[in-house]
């Protein structure tokens, strides 16, 4: 009778005492959540891949883990002794994935209940393609310039290409690669640059090589200038016959430019030979236009020149010198 009569009591209004229990189990809860700590740490997110693909957008260096626990477990931890990591060797196939970041507690970190860990973001949205590599050329930007009279009249690099690897799409619209940029400014002479060769993004990897070897020829400008209004001479005439009217001629030449800038036609330049003319009449001879070697005549307004030789007129005899007369 005793233990029915204990019995009765414990079940007496059970309903009741089953909503305290429960309602004594959240409070405490409750409150041993009310005593945990939260603390956020930048971690360093180890992006894992097969070598077959290769992400084509950018994915964050970092992410944010928040610890929530007892103040004594979290407080010693460190970002080096969490590990974020963000797995693509699972995927074999190009597309566009949400990768979820796992997180991992060093060996030496045991945290007691009641703990959590989580990450942000959880997720990252990353394009795959396959990773693939091509030969490109190595261009030279080159700036300044030389010192003035002399060009550059060649550049030589070897080697002439360099590979790179990455993603399949970028890769394929990649058609040359950089070095360093080489100086031209007070240069006269041939000479020879190493340089590195330049990044073109960080979903690129330059695979080979990492600089070049450049050869820069210059030589001396070569320009062309052009000279209007020469006066022809009609050299090699007999004194007694002239030319009845002036000629003129336009002509262009090239050379380099130093000793081309300097260069002036003299009345001599331009000529034609009449030393054949024996008659006044009109007559067509060919020009001569007398320049220095290094130069080169490009072209000239004519070739021939149609002219009408005259004889000079008679001198008027000379006056007798007038004498004072007699006185």
């Amino acid at each position: 009778m005793k233990a029915e009569s204990t019995l009765n009591k414990i079940t007496k209004d059970w309903g009741v005492k089953c909503l305290c229990i429960v309602a004594g189990i959240i409070l405490y809860i409750v409150g041993q959540n009310a005593r945990l700590e939260k603390r956020t740490l930048s971690v360093p997110l180890t992006t894992v891949e097969d070598g077959l693909l290769t992400s084509v957008n950018a994915i964050p260096s970092h992410v944010n883990v928040t610890i929530k626990s007892k103040s004594q477990n979290i407080a010693p931890i460190t970002p080096s002794e969490i590990e974020a990591v963000l797995d693509l060797s699972y995927y074999v196939e190009e597309g566009t994935y949400n990768v979820p970041v796992s997180l991992s507690l060093s060996s030496d970190i045991i945290l007691s209940d009641p703990a959590e860990l989580t990450v942000t973001p959880e997720k990252f949205v990353v394009k795959l393609e396959k990773k693939t590599r091509r030969s490109v050329p190595i261009n030279v930007p080159i700036s300044g310039d030389p010192i003035h009279g002399y060009e550059v009249t060649s550049i030589k690099v070897s080697p002439a290409e360099a590979i790179i690897s990455g993603p399949r799409s970028m890769v394929e619209s990649i058609d040359s690669i950089y070095t360093d940029e080489v100086v031209l400014t007070e240069r006269k002479e041939n000479f020879t640059e190493t340089k590195h060769l330049r990044n073109i993004s960080k979903f690129i990897e330059i695979v080979s090589p990492y600089q070049a070897s450049i050869d820069v020829f210059l030589d001396a400008s070569l320009v062309t200038k052009t000279f209007n209004n020469c006066r022809v001479f009609f050299g090699g005439l007999d004194p007694k016959f002239e030319v009845e009217e002036f000629h003129e001629i336009s002509f262009t030449v090239s050379g380099a430019q130093l000793v081309l800038e300097k260069f002036y036609p003299s009345e001599y330049t331009v000529q034609c030979d009449c030393s054949m003319i024996m008659s006044p009449g009109e007559y067509e001879l060919p020009i001569v236009i007398n320049i220095q070697d290094a130069f080169k005549i490009e072209s000239q307004s004519t070739e021939k020149i149609k002219f009408v030789v005259k004889e000079k007129p008679a001198e008027p005899p000379a006056l007798a010198p007038e004498t004072d007369g007699e006185l």
